[in-house]
């Protein structure tokens, strides 16, 4: 045959679709698929237009600017749909990667700690005495008081005889610098559950001894093995002097990584595809135990509001986590905040401020973007 090459160039274009043959049909688009309740962040946050989410960016707009109105003294808002950040901003001179602090915030990881020390049968159940957990208590006046009145709030422990406010804990630095002892150190006033609630960071903080004794860990040290490092969260909680962390408040954290918190809760517990805390843990903690009000309730160191359907943990200054788990959203609210000192150990020389908004209304606030999904 003439031409040998030619002829087998022709067939190779024949069959590549050249030559003016047929050509092999296109493969369909597919649009990327939308993030979803199986979406998490990795060490960064992907984010979306709200819209792209079924969220109205006006809703999501208004929250903004109810937030950085003048006088409320808002550090970060992060909005988090669908495991994306859809809304995020901070005021002038502070950024992502701007510290926050939790205040009592902190007593809902404190409660999630607990539940995962329930989970690893550290602590065999919420309702077995407290004084199981906490030497100092046996053979004394508290043995009816349960780890669930505890978290609950309904210990029955009156308020130190010095501390009216409930503030002492903190401003004082407890007994020589020992706020577990400060806090063990108090005397039954009613009957444990009962309808006798009283909010006292004293009761919260006796859940670091309670984590402490069942663990055999710091509190913090169990935090970063079996929670922060789990859903990527860098954080910093407080001691005291005696080196007891401070069950009651005072996480360090970005807006960020708090989210990443409100995230691990809004998904019962999971994070991708490890169940970091039972979800039988979360769904307890966060159910009504103590009605307050018509649209506030307590459960397990976790605030409820039943009318609007969500759950947060709150921090003095509106340092909040509002969840709403039936639509797969997180928002966190932080307040400026000002650290003084150079250590992590509560003392009169290392301590927090963080400045309260002038006016704020949370149900207000969540609801410009709750009743923005369409």
């Amino acid at each position: 045959m003439k031409y040998p090459s030619l002829v087998a160039l022709l067939a190779l274009l024949s069959a590549c679709g050249g030559g003016g043959g047929s050509s092999t049909p296109a493969l369909p688009y597919t649009e990327p698929a939308l993030p979803d309740s199986s979406t998490f962040p990795g060490a960064s946050w992907q984010t979306y237009a709200a819209a792209d989410l079924g969220v109205a960016q006006s809703g999501v707009t208004a929250a903004m600017d109810y937030a950085f109105a003048d006088g409320r003294n808002t550090q970060g808002v992060v909005i988090v749909k669908n495991g994306v950040i859809i809304g995020e901003r901070y005021t002038e001179g502070s950024s992502a990667d701007t510290m926050a602090t939790s205040w009592s915030t902190g007593k809902s990881f404190a409660s999630t700690l607990i539940g995962i020390a329930v989970d690893e049968s550290l602590i065999g159940s919420i309702d077995e005495p407290a004084e199981n957990y906490l030497p100092p208590w046996v053979n004394t006046d508290r043995e009816a008081i349960s780890v669930r009145a505890i978290l609950e709030m309904r210990s029955g422990l009156g308020l130190a005889s010095n501390d009216p406010t409930d503030s002492a804990i903190y401003v004082g630095g407890g007994t020589n610098g020992d706020q577990l002892a400060y806090a063990l150190d108090r005397v039954p006033a009613s009957t444990p559950r009962t309808d006798n609630w009283v909010y006292q960071n004293s009761d919260s903080m006796l859940l670091s001894g309670i984590i402490e004794n069942a663990t055999g860990q710091n509190v913090l040290d169990y935090a970063d093995v079996k929670l922060f490092s789990k859903i990527g969260m860098n954080a910093t909680w407080w001691t005291d002097e005696a080196g007891h962390t401070l069950t009651y408040c005072c996480i360090d954290a970005t807006s960020r990584d708090f989210a990443r918190f409100g995230l691990l809760i809004a998904r019962g517990g999971k994070w991708d595809n490890t169940q970091v805390v039972s979800k039988a843990w979360v769904d307890e903690a966060t159910a009504e135990s103590v009605t307050l009000t018509a649209d506030k309730s307590y459960g397990l160191q976790w605030w409820i509001n039943p009318q609007l359907d969500y759950f947060y943990s709150a921090g003095a200054s509106k340092n909040h986590i509002y969840i709403f788990p039936q639509h797969d959203l997180v928002i966190v609210r932080n307040s400026i905040y000002t650290r003084t000192g150079n250590s992590t150990i509560r003392t009169g020389s290392n301590w927090h401020r963080t400045d309260n908004p002038n006016s704020w209304n949370d149900a207000q606030f969540v609801s410009y973007i709750a009743d923005a999904i369409n």
